[in-house]
């Protein structure tokens, strides 16, 4: 049975909603770094002004604050907001020290004295208060309290149901139901879990890639979920590995086996691993390559790599001692295009290379092209995660993906398992 979204709600006017969001898209210094997430709550808070909530009030967290901290609070994602309604979006502030279930207090109080019908209202970063982090139930009732529909429509942070505004608040409100983006995305990747298992289905490619392996506890791993996926694909599909994730492939499979810092260096240079992790990084490297030639999968590897080479950028088969690869070279393009002809289902999980710098952004964009390109043919085709997102709206391409999914470890994690637990918290559709 599906889950209910905000599109089947009957009973909504009159009524506070209460939407989790996911709009940690800012540095530091309060600049928006990727407006994706943010744009992709329009859909629902639209959505809920149409049926006429009294109020919408939004819950999202960034960062990872120890306390109070203003260079994470959310008030520049509300001065966004107002640019994108063309209206305004009221914020509500928090003061150094003070406590959860005062600032709940002081959202009360301003919800009644400065809002009118229809009005939004951005919530504070809620992780500076550590009841959001532990799932406070006290904190999650407060918070509740507050309205009488709760929308989760934060897919990128769906994932951390142990967070008070995300698992505990489901229950203390009687309709709980899934936002436009969140539905969008469960949508997609229900599909893409379910094809796997097809008898007949064309060949599935999983590209996994980024500036970094990742993990680090908390975070799902894109070479686990690679190894998971593995498990449900069979003879045929591709496994294309890609940006600094490539490294510790590469270093496994010259090295076989165990080697030193500077063995692994003799292989790919100075560019980057995680020096730290990465004896842990080439044996599940290692461990992939075993389940792919046990499965007949394939397991590929970049033919060549666009390098820094002292001031110098050139295009080598082969890492040299003093080289810095930044992006996959013109060969591997061309393999891994012949790859996507044909192909049921791409899932890109990161950049192959450096797209922000243009001495190394070709190789990205060029994979960027070749995907969105297979989607006019009926492949479905997902950008996974932030980064990937991020990457496909910059080379242009964003309406020619199936899916930019906001996820990032949540896309992954529903990758590897077909749903996430927040989802048996909330409503099921009724027929």
């Amino acid at each position: 049975m599906e889950i209910a979204s905000v599109a089947d709600l009957q009973e909504v006017r009159g009524k506070n909603a209460l939407v989790r969001v996911s709009f940690d898209a800012f540095d530091k210094d309060g600049t928006i770094k990727d407006s994706l997430r943010l744009e992709a709550s329009e859909g629902t808070i639209r959505t809920l002004k149409e049926k006429g909530a009294r109020r919408i009030i939004l819950l999202s967290y960034a960062g990872r604050p120890d306390g109070f901290d203003p260079s994470l609070s959310l008030r520049p994602v509300a001065d966004f907001l107002f640019g994108l309604f063309k209206e305004k979006v009221h914020f509500v502030p928090a003061k150094p020290g003070m406590s959860a279930a005062a600032y709940v207090q002081s959202v009360r109080e301003y919800l009644n004295a400065k809002m009118e019908d229809g009005d939004v209202v951005l919530l504070e970063n809620l992780r500076f208060w550590k009841e959001e982090n532990e799932g406070s139930d006290a904190f999650a009732r407060d918070v509740a309290s507050l309205g009488g529909i709760y929308v989760q429509d934060g897919f990128a942070q769906a994932h951390r149901i142990k967070n008070a505004t995300v698992g505990g608040i489901t229950k203390y409100v009687k309709v709980k139901v899934a936002g436009i983006q969140f539905a969008k995305e469960v949508s997609y990747l229900s599909s893409i879990y379910r094809n796997l298992t097809k008898k007949e289905r064309g060949h599935y490619i999983f590209i996994i890639a980024g500036k970094k392996v990742e993990t680090k506890p908390g975070i799902v791993s894109k070479i686990t979920v690679a190894s998971r996926l593995m498990d449900s694909m069979r003879e045929g599909d591709k496994v294309l590995i890609g940006g600094a994730v490539a490294y510790p492939f590469i270093a496994a499979r010259a090295c076989n086996g165990a080697a030193s810092i500077s063995e692994i260096r003799d292989v790919i240079g100075d560019s980057f691993v995680e020096e730290e992790q990465i004896a842990e990084h080439m044996k599940m490297a290692q461990e992939i390559f075993n389940k792919g030639r046990a499965k007949g999968i394939d397991v590929v590897l970049p033919r060549d790599h666009v390098v820094k080479n002292g001031s110098a950028t050139a295009t080598v088969r082969k890492i040299q001692p003093g080289m810095s690869a930044a992006d996959i070279g013109a060969e591997t393009v061309g393999e891994w295009k012949k790859y996507f002809k044909g192909a049921d289902t791409i899932v890109l999980a990161g950049p192959v290379g450096w797209y922000e710098n243009p001495l190394f952004s070709e190789g990205s964009r060029q994979i960027t092209n070749a995907i969105a390109d297979e989607t006019k043919s009926g492949t479905v085709t997902i950008a996974a995660g932030g980064d990937s997102s991020s990457m496909v709206r910059k080379f242009g391409r964003s309406n020619d993906f199936s899916l930019l999914s906001i996820g990032g470890g949540a896309t992954l994690e529903f990758l590897m398992q077909g749903w996430l637990p927040v989802m048996d918290l909330l409503d099921r559709k009724t027929i």
